[in-house]
């Protein structure tokens, strides 16, 4: 796909786009990693200089989102089926929910400390 092809396709995509990662090769285990248009826009205008016309050997999926490399997929040795049955069932564009334990804010004190004690001292912060 041409570079100025692709980065249309970006831009006119709901949701943000999102790659395939299989860290091992011949293995059909993988995770989805969601990008960002704007940083992804802008990397992709350094890595491919010469304007809109230059090749990126990338393919895009407007619908789903799906960002990939045919020369990466190919090195992995999987096939379809198998990249499929690696993300059967995973969400597209979908947040995760927070777990209960991500609230960083909302600790329990430590019993018999009083509030004041577990102040740090803003004197080592100043400088």
């Amino acid at each position: 796909m041409k570079l100025g092809e692709l980065r249309g396709a970006i831009r006119k995509t709901k949701g943000n786009p999102f790659i395939n990662v299989f860290p091992f090769p011949n293995t059909d285990q993988g995770f989805r990693m969601f990008l960002q248009k704007t940083p992804l826009l802008e990397e992709l205008e350094r890595v491919y200089p010469g304007g809109k016309a230059v090749e990126t050997g990338l393919d895009f999926n407007v619908e789903s989102g799906l960002l990939k490399s045919v020369a990466y997929n190919e090195y992995m040795g999987l096939t379809t089926e198998q990249k499929a049955a690696a993300f059967e069932g995973a969400a597209t564009n979908q947040a995760a929910a927070p777990a209960d334990d991500d609230d960083l804010l909302g600790d329990i004190p430590v019993l018999g400390v009083s509030p004041i004690a577990q102040q740090p001292d803003d004197d080592d912060l100043l400088v």
